[in-house]
C-alpha cells in the first residue's frame, strides 16, 4: 500500500463527516489550510511543478476565477483528501496536503522536542545521503561525518547529485534524511525502494506528524500554535524559518 493511501485511512480515523475546509491559502512559500474544528496545518507550496500560470489551481479545480467562486472553502475535509492527495496537479496537492497535515495538528502531548541532527546521533563513518537540499543540515553535517550526498529534483550547484543519482547512490547511505516534501510531491515510495539503512529520518514541516505510516525512526515536523498568524504570515510571504521564530509554529519531533 503507498504512503498516500496509508495517509489517506489514517485521517479517516481522525476525520468527523461534519469537518469542512474553513480556509486556505496558497503562498509562495507555504500553503495551509484552517478545519472548521480549528486544526490548521502547512506544508511547502509545490510550486516548482507548476506551470507559472496564474489560473492554474482555479482550472483545475474547475471554477471560473469569478469573485463569487470559493474553491474548496466550504468542502467536505474527506472529500478534499480522496480526491486531492492522489492527484496529478501539484497546487491541488499542496492544498490537500496541508489539510492532512491540519487533520494531525492535534495532541500535541504525542511530540518530543530536540534537534533532527542530534536525535540522529551520527558517527565520523557515516555517509548521510540527504534526499531535498537543507542548507543548514548540510553545513553543519559535513564537518561530523565522512561524507554528506544531496539529491535534488532543482539542483543549484555541483555539489548537489540529481535525484535519478538516487538508484545507485542512495543504498550506499548509512543514514538518511529525507525532506517532507517527497510526501506531497509523491516521490517517498519511490525514494524508500532505495534506503539501505534503518537510519532513516523525515523532516521539514511538510512532514506528515502521524504514527504507524513512515518506515522511519524519526519524524521531524511542525506544530501549529497560532493559526491566524500563520495565515497572516503566510499571506505576506513568509518561509519556515519565519514561521517558527514568529511562535506561529514550533519544531516537533516522533521518534520510533
Amino acid at each position: 500500500m503507498s504512503i498516500a493511501k496509508k495517509l489517506y485511512n489514517k485521517a479517516l480515523e481522525n476525520l468527523t463527516d461534519d469537518v469542512i475546509i474553513e480556509d486556505f491559502i496558497i503562498g509562495i512559500g507555504e500553503t495551509a489550510v484552517k478545519l472548521s474544528d480549528g486544526r490548521v496545518g502547512f506544508v511547502a507550496t509545490n510550486r516548482e511543478d507548476t506551470l507559472g500560470k496564474c489560473e492554474e489551481f482555479y482550472k483545475c479545480m474547475g471554477l471560473d476565477g469569478k469573485p463569487e467562486s470559493k474553491a474548496n472553502i466550504g468542502m467536505k475535509a474527506k472529500d478534499l483528501l480522496e480526491v486531492g492527495l492522489f492527484s496529478g496537479d501539484p497546487l491541488l496537492r499542496s492544498v490537500s496536503y496541508a489539510a492532512l497535515n491540519a487533520v494531525f495538528n492535534k495532541n500535541p502531548e504525542r511530540f518530543v522536542g530536540g534537534d533532527t541532527l542530534e536525535l540522529m546521533e551520527f558517527k565520523k563513518n557515516d555517509v548521510v545521503g540527504m534526499i531535498g537540499e537543507i542548507t543548514p543540515f548540510v553545513e553543519i553535517l559535513k564537518p561530523k561525518v565522512w561524507d554528506v550526498l544531496v539529491f535534488d529534483r532543482q539542483r543549484r550547484s555541483d555539489e548537489v547529485l540529481p535525484d535519478w543519482a538516487i538508484i545507485e547512490m542512495l543504498p550506499k547511505c548509512s543514514a538518511v534524511i529525507i525532506t517532507g516534501t517527497s510526501i506531497v510531491n509523491g516521490t517517498i515510495d519511490w525514494i524508500l525502494n532505495y534506503v539501505n539503512t534503518d537510519r532513516v529520518a523525515i523532516a521539514g514541516p511538510s512532514t506528515m506528524m502521524v504514527e504507524d505510516v513512515f518506515p522511519v525512526k524519526i519524524l521531524s515536523g511542525a506544530y501549529v500554535e497560532n493559526g491566524d498568524l500563520l495565515f497572516d504570515l503566510i499571506k505576506k510571504g513568509a518561509g519556515t524559518r519565519t514561521l517558527f521564530r514568529s511562535g506561529a509554529a514550533r519544531k516537533v519531533n516522533l521518534l520510533f
